[in-house]
């Protein structure tokens, strides 16, 4: 092998590595720390070199790509899993154990945590294994391949996925460093693409040949075109109005003792008791509920609510339930709710669930429910606002009510201002045996001098959900963790739901507001046929506020995009939000979009439609990994193609034996466009066969004539009479062919002899029949 440094396409790698790492640019706010940054640029380079030096050395484009796989590999697992190797070097069964824990240990994290999560050992190798990946993917499409129009396929599913869980809107400057790297490979390595573009005599890069100028009169209206594209997207990215931001999974809320999963039924026993200081771990995916509704913007399902804490376990409650009525239940008549100001407007939404897998007395409706109607006797609770079954039933209807849908322009301005009787809501203001002053310190902290209990209870709200805690289905261990969990919680600021709905039920008790806790569903996945699902591990838990003119108020402090929006009215408006100046308006970790709760009649609808793509996300990204590996196919077999038409003309080394690689060259691009090679006959009947079945124009014709005189003379003639210049001559003479045989095919054909030729598969076909032969 002969060392060639220009052969290495350095110039071309380290475009591709800068592509790779502007992709992974957004992730920098995907994840807390950046520890991943250092050993992801050095995997990077180290692939971009390896490939370079194997290139310099003419390697053979499959060895190429092993090779930087191998030693990437090798890299990864030096640094990573040096402790499980045997005798240092040898991957063994540890090694595979510590690989399945990190990999575990980083989907939980990105399962459950909203954005920044935190960067443990399991997301760092996750991201640099990722991004490793991607290099290779990118150095062997873009570089070894030749094809950097392709590479930008891995480029942007890499990008996509970053950049759509930001806790924002896409920054322009994201887009814009992702956008230069894969233009600048473009422009350095593809100058076939971007200088060629209707030219005349158009130039391809061929063999040794990488740079064969022709003209290039319309270079310039590449250039332009390239440059109003991108500033076009980055004007647009600034202008239309964004999608509200996603985070790496659902992040959500869920409840360890809320739902027991047995018999492959998808059944659920919804346990009414939980456990403050319990981890969560078995995480079902199992159907629960399958139900239809208009809505767009979902509701979560509540079954009932607790109020009896005893320090660490919420206790069941006692039900005193009404005379079990059959077929319809009213528990509202005239809609006139507890608590509720008549001036309060409503809107009315009905729900038809198709399947319900929880189990009786326990039903899941919306709140607050205005008419149920089943085939079975039902009783209403009224301290627990809850829905009971006599017998369980596999479907029921459901028509509830929203109120003040429109938020706090909805409310009369004296709401919040009058304090609950203390007698009356006795049990719903019991503080909690442990934690009093941690929480009680903490809320007067958060409310400052607010008096109004909607407003304080809308500042306990926004505290939590303000991005300083930690959603996760792991505590933290510490003292306090038993002794007085709300106060640990508020320490280590990391639990999920059940820590964030105790802690705020018992930090409004502190300040003379009942509070209690709501079980049940979050709204779960709605699917292609517009049905919705919910599976067992969407058990949630939410804080219950009495409010004066509004009766039992839901708040959502946990943080989590799938927990929803809270209520409208929940949130803080501008003038109330001055109350506490540490409160940012912007948006935070949980997924909220910035807006003015204002108006919120204004874009109800345009909420609505963003919560149906957001729905749709997972079809999409299931659509875009088969683009992927469909891109990933393509790439391949482009690049065989590229190696079977080069073959002959690779290995030649005399001038007759790189005439016959270029003759080579054009029988097999023209198969690619689906003229058949002639049988090998001499070099003139050879000819006639192309100018029959090509029908080429004057001068392909004279092309055609002139190479095949090449060829004639390399084969018949004396060697002294075939010069080293009849090599490119005869090169210029296939290109102009091809071109002339291109410009009359349908665009089909082409973009099939560019993305599928089929000397691609004979090479793939060969590389197979030959390792069966040595088998």
């Amino acid at each position: 092998m002969r060392f060639n440094l220009d052969r290495g396409m350095w110039p071309e790698a380290g475009l591709a590595a800068f592509a790779t790492l502007a992709v992974a640019w957004p992730l920098t706010e995907l994840l807390r720390e950046g520890t991943w940054i250092g050993p992801a640029i050095l995997m990077v380079l180290l692939v971009a070199v390896v490939g370079s030096l194997l290139r310099s050395l003419d390697a053979d484009p499959t060895l190429v790509v092993l090779s930087q796989a191998l030693v990437a590999t090798v890299a990864i697992l030096i640094h990573y899993l040096r402790d499980t190797l045997s005798y240092g070097i040898i991957p063994w069964s540890d090694t595979l154990d510590r690989t399945t824990e990190l990999l575990r240990e980083a989907g939980t994290t990105l399962r459950t945590f909203a954005a920044p999560a935190p960067t443990n050992d399991g997301v760092e190798f996750l991201i640099v294994v990722v991004l490793t990946l991607t290099a290779i993917s990118v150095d062997s499409i873009g570089v070894t391949g030749r094809a950097p129009a392709t590479a930008g396929i891995p480029l942007a599913a890499a990008f996509l996925v970053s950049v759509s869980n930001n806790g924002h809107a896409m920054q322009p400057w994201f887009f814009a460093a992702a956008a230069l790297g894969w233009l600048l490979m473009v422009a350095q390595q593809g100058s076939r693409l971007v200088t060629g573009w209707s030219s005349a005599d158009r130039r391809e890069s061929v063999g040794s040949h990488d740079v064969s100028f022709g003209p290039t009169g319309h270079r310039r209206l590449a250039r332009i075109l390239a440059v109003v594209t991108v500033l076009s997207a980055l004007v647009a990215a600034s202008a239309l109005p964004h999608l509200p931001p996603t985070f790496f999974t659902e992040g959500l809320a869920r409840n360890a003792d809320g739902r027991s999963v047995g018999g492959g039924g998808g059944s659920v026993s919804f346990t009414e008791t939980m456990d403050v200081t319990a981890d969560l771990h078995n995480q079902s995916d199992d159907p629960v509920i399958t139900y239809r509704t208009q809505q767009l913007l979902q509701d979560p399902l509540r079954v009932t609510a607790v109020h009896e804490f005893d320090g660490t376990t919420w206790a069941e409650p006692d039900y005193d339930l009404s005379e079990p009525v059959a077929g319809s239940l009213s528990p509202h008549p005239g809609n006139a709710l507890p608590g509720v100001d008549e001036s309060v407007r409503r809107e009315f939404s009905e729900l038809s669930v198709l399947s319900n897998g929880v189990k009786a007395p326990s039903l899941a409706v919306p709140s607050p429910v205005a008419e149920v109607t089943a085939d079975t006797g039902m009783r209403w609770d009224t301290e627990t606002s809850a829905v009971r079954l006599e017998e369980p039933v596999d479907s029921y209807d459901v028509t509830f009510m929203r109120l003040a849908p429109g938020g706090v322009s909805d409310l009369p301005d004296d709401i919040g201002e009058a304090e609950a009787d203390p007698n009356e809501f006795a049990p719903y203001l019991e503080p909690s045996p442990t934690g009093v002053e941690a929480y009680t310190e903490l809320t007067e902290q958060v409310i400052g001098d607010e008096t109004n209990d909607l407003v304080i209870g809308q500042l306990l709200q926004q505290h939590f959900r303000s991005g300083i805690y930690t959603y996760d289905l792991n505590l933290l261990p510490g003292e306090g963790q038993d002794s007085s969990p709300i106060a640990h919680f508020l320490a280590t600021q990391q639990g999920y739901c059940v820590q964030f709905a105790t802690s705020m039920v018992m930090m409004a008790r502190s300040q003379g507001i009942p509070a209690r806790m709501a079980l049940g569903f979050l709204p779960g996945e709605r699917e292609p046929n517009g049905t919705w699902t919910i599976v067992a591990s969407r058990a949630h838990t939410w804080p219950e506020l009495w409010i004066d003119g509004m009766g039992w108020v839901r708040f959502e402090p946990t943080p989590g995009i799938q927990s929803g929006q809270p209520p409208a009215y929940t949130q803080l408006n501008q003038g109330t939000a001055e109350a506490d100046p540490t409160q940012e308006s912007q948006a935070t970790p949980t997924g909220e979009p910035t807006q003015d709760p204002g108006s919120a009649d204004e874009d109800s609808w345009w909420d609505s439609t963003l919560d149906a793509l957001r729905s749709a996300a997972p079809i999409l990204l299931r659509a875009l990994a088969v683009v992927l590996v469909i891109g990933l196919i393509m790439a391949v077999i482009a690049i065989a193609g590229r190696r079977h038409r080069e073959a002959v003309l690779r290995n030649a080394d005399t001038p007759q034996e790189r005439i016959e690689g270029q003759w080579e060259l054009l029988k097999r691009s023209l198969e690619d466009y689906g003229i058949n090679p002639p049988p090998d006959k001499s070099p003139r009947e050879m000819g006639e066969h192309y100018q029959d079945k090509a029908h080429l124009d004057r001068r392909a014709g004279e092309s055609l004539g002139r190479a095949t005189a090449t060829l004639e003379r390399a084969r018949y003639a004396p060697a002294h009479q075939t010069e080293v210049s009849d090599d490119a001559d005869m090169h210029k003479d296939v290109v102009h062919v091809l071109d002339s045989v291109s410009s009359d095919l349908p665009w089909n054909i082409r973009a099939s002899a560019k993305l599928f030729p089929r000397s691609g598969v004979h090479y793939i076909r060969s590389v197979v029949a030959s390792w069966f032969r040595r088998k």
